[in-house]
């Protein structure tokens, strides 16, 4: 294990707020093809991907690791990966010449009882009790002790502009000894927003459960959404080339079939047959950028073909294979086709429908009991224990004891139920709360109110760590936006892309 010496590249990939973690393939040395570009520069400092750069060793660090990690993904997803360990690389280079940049007016030099202390703490000198070995240092060349303290004085250096600005790594207690400090009276703010504690019963009303007669009785009611169009359809990159297949099926020149075989890219349909499976009516809505185009389509007869549509992937052709099928409301898979639809399109109807039986569960909880509600509904209860107003579960509150995997775990990140829930008293019934991400309906009871959190002796050493976090999580934030950065992401990507392909 690592004894605590960190380079400040490895601090900015620690501190970054969304580091993506992903398996990535082998990284090969650039590819034979057209020059690669920069992949961009700080304050006029290139950053390059060749053979000594330090983007080049940022990259290949990456590398090293992901396929430590048994890395071994093919070519299909090579592209995506590759874009995501040059960015991770490039953030890891950007702070470091931040930093670089940050020192230049300083005139910091590394005093030489400090580059001491810390050559002492590296491993490559350390023995297994983690004690600096004099022995172990001498088996080194003075050509690898060099290269080692002239990386050890830039860290060093870099962290000197990183604590002044920012705050320090090093820290007495759980204060920073330089840089940026939260004061006692933030400390005492955060402990008390964690101070009053609620506890509730909770009944769910889970919209999974929807009833079949329901999604029966929405699609009588808006039969001509389920409407099926038997169709095939020759999808094209340009309206010049869809404009052409049409010309020349009209001029019986090429039949439909063969249309398909030599111009379609199969953007839609069957790659085999040009048959299209998604073709209801609320379906081909989406397809067509042109509302009226959907009337050319809806009304071809069957063995006729559509004119030129333009949709959301290229231009098509579409031809009636058969006369439109009527849906069938005993077929499950129309049922199926229905309640799809609703999950998709308009949620809100069956959030409604749970959301008015809630209501009369409430009503009735209040004119009885809670629990004489519970037994007439026949609905779960699930106890929340004593938790505070923490939307989004933030650490410096405290954590909310809910499982984020439970029926009830996407509360914590719904505004609407810290608004209803908080404002209860003690043994009052919330109004329905609809928690859609997780597809159910709740109503609360608050079962109880009570002082309690971070007790004051305790608030230093549990929550001023999690403001250092959070704080460090922005500094890293601030350094990526500095105006200074030119990403040019895209156009080294596109070169690199093509290089490897």
């Amino acid at each position: 294990m690592k004894k605590g010496f960190y380079s400040i590249g490895s601090i900015i990939i620690l501190l970054l707020a969304a580091v993506i973690f992903v398996l990535v393939p082998a990284m090969s040395e650039r590819s034979s093809g057209k020059q690669l570009p920069d992949y961009g520069s700080f304050n006029g400092r290139h950053i390059r991907y060749e053979e000594g750069s330090e983007f080049h060793k940022a990259v290949n660090e990456l590398k090293d690791y992901y396929e430590a990690q048994g890395a071994d993904f093919e070519n299909e997803y090579a592209a995506m990966f590759y874009s995501q360990i040059f960015s991770q690389a490039f953030q890891n280079v950007i702070g470091s010449y931040a930093l670089d940049y940050f020192t230049e007016s300083t005139g910091y030099v590394v005093p030489t009882s400090a580059l001491n202390r810390a050559i002492r703490k590296l491993d490559i000198y350390c023995d297994s009790d983690g004690q600096f070995s004099a022995a172990m240092y001498e088996n080194y060349t003075d050509t690898e002790k060099r290269k080692t303290q002239e990386s050890v004085v830039k860290n060093l250096t870099q962290m000197r502009s990183y604590e002044d600005l920012f705050g320090s790594m090093a820290e007495v207690g759980y204060a920073p000894i330089y840089g940026l400090k939260c004061s006692s009276g933030e400390i005492e703010f955060i402990r008390k927003m964690g101070e009053k504690k609620h506890a509730f019963d909770a009944v769910s009303f889970d919209m999974k459960n929807y009833p079949d007669s329901e999604k029966v009785a929405f699609g009588k009611a808006h039969t001509d959404l389920f409407v099926n169009y038997n169709l095939k359809v020759i999808s094209c990159e340009s309206e010049a080339k869809a404009k052409e297949v049409v010309k020349r099926i009209n001029n019986s020149e090429i039949t439909f079939e063969d249309a398909f075989t030599e111009y379609s890219k199969a953007y839609y349909g069957d790659p085999e047959t040009g048959v299209l499976s998604a073709s209801h009516k609320y379906q081909l809505e989406t397809a067509v950028v042109k509302p009226e185009d959907l009337d050319s389509i809806i009304s071809l007869s069957a063995g006729a073909i559509s004119p030129v549509i333009e949709t959301a992937s290229g231009y098509c052709v579409f031809k009636a294979t058969e006369v439109p099928s009527q849906p069938d409301f005993d077929d499950p898979q129309t049922i199926a086709t229905v309640y799809s639809y609703l999950l998709t399109r308009e949620k809100s109807v069956i959030e409604d429908y749970y959301a008015n039986i809630a209501k009369d569960f409430a009503s009735k909880a209040q004119r009885s009991s809670f629990e004489e509600a519970v037994a007439e509904f026949n609905v779960p209860v699930t106890n929340i224990d004593p938790m505070a107003l923490n939307f989004n579960d933030t650490s410096l509150v405290g954590s909310t004891p809910i499982a984020p995997d439970s029926t009830l775990g996407s509360v914590t990140s719904n505004e609407n139920f810290f608004k209803t829930a908080f404002k209860l008293k003690k043994n009052e019934i919330s109004a329905p709360v609809v928690l859609s991400a997780s597809n159910q309906v709740i109503v609360l009871k608050c079962t109880d109110i009570a002082m309690g959190g971070t007790s004051i002796e305790d608030s230093k050493t549990v929550i001023a760590p999690a403001i250092a976090q959070a704080s460090k999580a922005s500094i890293n934030y601030s350094i990526l936006q500095n105006d200074k950065i030119v990403n040019n992401a895209a156009e080294f990507m596109a070169v690199f892309n093509n290089n490897k392909s």
